[in-house]
């Protein structure tokens, strides 16, 4: 009974023993401190973390760890005596980090339970931009914001314009000279502007037609506005076929294509190994089924399809070649047809498998 009293009565005393062993001898005046908005252009921001060692012993910070190499930590070097105080500095440089950022620094010391990990945030202001760091595509009098003007996802319904800013970099009134651009017949471009003034921002206009172009899925063209040019330009664009909206009757009477086992796997083959594999194609309507294109996403595959079309009931077989020459590892190869299959008129074909060496 008394072993158990004296049980007892310790626990408290242990529990205060345990408490003042866990418990960080540093006490900080701040752990997370917020910079707010600071710009990028006026360079690191720095912070310092203060505290006071109430501990009974001397207290040294062995490493300050940063979680990234953006932020430059400092601390007091020498051991900290009970009662004095003691810095961790972080300075943080927001070169090239525009937007949000939240950055830890892990504290070690002599005294494990002192171990401490700080954070900073704030968020970065990004730098203004130049006419020249805006616009850094170099066609000669003018410039533009990309190499690449992207018309986006477009159908064979009508010809499609889309607009994009374009930067007079000269000391003169400039225009574009029609004569001059290099363009493919379904790509016109003419300014909105009738001129643009010395460093002056207007917009060109690009007028594409899908029913010229004449082809389906992802379509690139180079292009050249100026003859000085001195930068490769070109319009890309996605095209689908247009179907007007269809009864379910119009819809029942319309070509349908079906493929037969539309994946197929080659399991492991030797680099080399040319491989050629036949898809079944076939015509589930009652109108006559047209291909409009076949395209793969890699010039190690080639194709043969003998007719452009397949009557309603009829089928036709797809052969395709893989080439494994240049192939090394996993490999996961598509072939895309397009049809006028009102329902589905893009549908693909995967091949897939190990080339070994």
């Amino acid at each position: 009974m008394k072993f158990a009293m004296r049980l007892f009565l310790s626990i408290p005393a242990l529990l205060i023993f345990l408490t003042s062993v866990g418990q960080s001898k540093l006490d900080f005046a701040e752990v997370d401190h917020d910079f707010g908005e600071i710009k990028e252009e006026s360079g690191p921001a720095e912070f310092t973390f203060h505290f006071v060692n109430n501990g009974e012993e001397p207290i040294q910070i062995t490493s300050v760890k940063a979680s990234c190499g953006c932020t430059t930590p400092g601390w007091t070097k020498e051991a900290v005596m009970p009662g004095d105080s003691g810095y961790v500095k972080a300075k943080y440089n927001p070169r090239n980090r525009p937007g949000k950022f939240r950055k830890s620094l892990r504290i070690s010391t002599s005294d494990v339970s002192s171990n401490k990990t700080l954070y900073i945030s704030g968020f970065v202001k990004p730098k203004p931009k130049t006419p020249e760091q805006e616009y850094p595509v170099n066609l000669g009098v003018f410039r533009l914001k990309y190499r690449g003007m992207n018309m986006g996802k477009i159908t064979t319904e009508k010809v499609v314009e889309k607009t994009f800013d374009i930067y007079n970099s000269s000391d003169t009134v400039a225009i574009l000279d029609p004569e001059a651009m290099v363009l493919p017949e379904h790509i016109s471009v003419s300014m909105v502007q009738d001129f643009l003034n010395p460093r002056e921002v207007g917009e060109i206009k690009v007028a594409y037609d899908p029913i010229k172009k004449n082809d389906f899925g992802y379509v690139s063209d180079n292009i050249q506005l100026e003859p000085d040019s001195k930068e490769n330009l070109s319009v890309i664009a996605v095209i689908d076929e247009y179907f007007p909206e269809m009864t379910a009757e119009e819809l029942d009477k319309a070509p349908k294509l079906e493929i037969l086992d539309r994946s197929y796997d080659f399991g492991s083959v030797t680099a080399g190994t040319k491989l050629e594999i036949e898809f079944e194609l076939t015509n589930a309507g009652k109108e006559k089924l047209l291909f409009r294109s076949v395209k793969s996403n890699c010039g190690c595959i080639t194709y043969d399809l003998k007719n452009k079309g397949i009557k309603k009931g009829k089928s036709q077989t797809l052969k395709v070649f893989f080439d494994t020459s240049e192939m090394r590892g996993n490999q996961y190869k598509s072939i895309t047809i397009y049809s006028n299959d009102p329902v589905t008129p893009t549908q693909i074909i995967t091949i897939k498998g190990k080339v070994e060496r």
